[in-house]
């Protein structure tokens, strides 16, 4: 009986998530509807999806429009048939971190205290599932599941597996070398210098050829059909700008919903009388995006991510999945950050909210 309640209640929590990643990406399918034109977020992602390695020779974030080439190939550039191949691939794989987080955070049997608090926040906090939907056909997205896969590659002592994994994400989006790579690495360290060396010496390799030849000096907005050259600035600007001019508000609202992903990690710690380690800190890697990157919002939801990925491997390294939220000061710092008003954003907070800043 016990079992078949943790199904039903795992079943539930995944429709429930994926009705969070509707209401996310709801306006760009409302907009569409009613203009008869794909939104620019669509428009700007589906543009990762025709720069490619066979095109443009090699060039940052070129991996997945080289694996799309021959699939794209037949079809009308920004149809109706390529958005939805995006879109299906989206939901696709935000369909298998829902199925994941079911099983990280509803455990069959006892919950650690705080533990199911995780799944609550996937549900509903800005930085969730939501956010998932509003930003949909994100590079970022393919790069959580690979993440997820390297981890439990490393935990499993594929170490090889998991650097593949790792190289293959920075090829993706180069982001993923901030808020994924060093989380990936310190949790090899727990198996052998050797181990985190193996992961950590690609990555870099990776990362600094991306930084010498990432870039491009063809002109991809006019080489690509003007139907998906939304982002075609991309390869041709620096690799990350920072942000500037927004009010102050913004900062400070960034900086919150940054930081308690942090706070909620360090709880984690502290409920399982765990010494800090470098996965305690490795997800703080992820703070350099908001140097280099204009992505405020984007950035907070890759660190909660990151931070999710620390949980997520608890349990392999002794510890639970729980976290000590008891005390007073830390309920109520949690509060505002839990508030379901929407999807976190991308460069602009709350884009459901926008008198909020």
């Amino acid at each position: 009986m016990a079992n078949d309640r943790t199904t039903d209640r795992r079943g539930t929590f995944v429709m429930l998530a994926m009705l969070a990643w509707l209401i996310g990406a709801a306006p760009h399918l409302a907009g569409w509807a009613l203009s008869g034109l794909p939104p620019d977020a669509l428009v700007w992602n589906m543009t990762h999806y025709h720069v490619s390695y066979q095109d443009f020779g090699f060039l940052r974030r070129g991996l997945i429009g080289s694996l799309m080439a021959p699939v794209f190939a037949p079809l009308p550039d920004g149809g109706m048939a390529e958005y939805g191949i995006l879109l299906g691939i989206d939901a696709g794989l935000c369909l298998a971190l829902a199925v994941l987080a079911a099983r990280l955070f509803l455990p069959v049997g006892h919950a650690a205290p705080g533990q199911r608090f995780f799944a609550v926040a996937i549900l509903i906090a800005p930085v969730g599932m939501m956010q998932l939907g509003y930003d949909a056909g994100r590079l970022d997205h393919l790069n959580f599941v690979l993440l997820a896969i390297a981890a439990r590659a490393v935990l499993g002592g594929r170490v090889w597996l998991a650097t593949l994994l790792v190289v293959a994400a920075l090829l993706v989006h180069e982001a993923v070398l901030f808020y994924g790579v060093p989380v990936i690495v310190a949790l090899a360290l727990h198996r052998s210098t050797a181990a985190a060396a193996t992961i950590a010496l690609p990555a870099l390799a990776t990362a600094a050829a991306l930084v010498a030849w990432g870039g491009t000096q063809v002109d991809i907005a006019t080489a690509l059909p003007a139907d998906v050259a939304l982002a075609a600035s991309v390869w041709t600007r620096d690799m990350l700008e920072p942000a500037r001019g927004f009010p102050a508000s913004h900062y400070a609202i960034a900086a919150y919903m940054a930081l308690l992903p942090l706070l909620l990690l360090h709880r984690h710690y502290r409920a399982n009388g765990a010494a800090p380690d470098l996965l305690l800190v490795a997800p703080a890697a992820t703070l350099a995006l908001f140097v280099l990157g204009v992505d405020y919002a984007r950035w907070a939801h890759c660190l909660f991510v990151s931070v999710l990925l620390v949980l997520a491997t608890a349990p392999a390294l002794g510890r639970s999945r729980g976290a000590d939220l008891a005390p007073l000061p830390v309920r109520l710092a949690i509060v505002p950050w839990l508030l379901p008003l929407g999807p976190i954003g991308v460069a602009v907070l709350y884009p459901f909210l926008p008198w909020i800043i």
